[in-house]
């Protein structure tokens, strides 16, 4: 009984501390207004580069201008992402509510190809997170995925535009391989 009720203190305790690091620092909302305020006096000192300094000057602005603000990811997103032991494994991810909703859910369906119909598919659901920053990239907006119910592991997806995400690894990195870690919105 003990290490059942350690078991869930512990299980309670990392999703505790994962919904506090994925809320931690700027919301979505307040990065979202900080972005779209230095894409606008980006945009201003682009039209008029110092004198003397010529192109080296305008490609260093250019260098520095943010990207576009994206939206937060909703929806469903489908894709087959990258395998070790299998042909590949068909990924349906169906996001609810917005960064500003308490009842933010998901509910992802993961078909390994090639694999026995017995050990096949794995489903999950819980809620989902926005986090600004990794360590490749400090403006990058992270979607965690902390599970509740199901078969799935905490995971984390790289919000690459409004309509594709890109599987991370579990330390919030690129995953560095040939193979294809995207999911696309429908």
């Amino acid at each position: 009984m003990r290490k059942i009720a350690a078991f869930f203190i512990l299980f309670f305790l990392s999703l505790g501390l994962q919904q506090a690091q994925a809320q931690s620092g700027k919301s979505y909302q307040d990065w979202l207004k900080e972005s779209r305020a230095k894409s606008k006096t980006a945009a201003t000192s682009k039209k008029a580069p110092a004198k003397g300094k010529g192109k080296a000057a305008a490609a260093k602005a250019s260098d520095a201008a943010p990207a576009p603000a994206l939206a937060p990811p909703s929806g469903t997103f489908r894709g087959t992402i990258g395998c070790s032991d299998c042909q590949g494994i068909r990924t349906e991810l169906v996001l609810t509510g917005s960064p500003k909703d308490a009842k933010r859910t998901f509910t992802m369906k993961q078909t390994f190809v090639g694999k026995p119909a017995d050990k096949s598919i794995v489903t999950g659901s819980g809620k989902w997170f926005l986090a600004k920053g990794n360590k490749q990239d400090p403006d990058a907006v992270i979607l965690q995925l902390i599970p509740t119910d199901g078969d799935l592991d905490l995971m984390y997806f790289l919000q690459v535009s409004d309509s594709e995400l890109k599987l991370l690894n579990r330390q919030q990195g690129e995953i560095s391989d040939s193979q294809n870690y995207s999911i696309h919105k429908l």
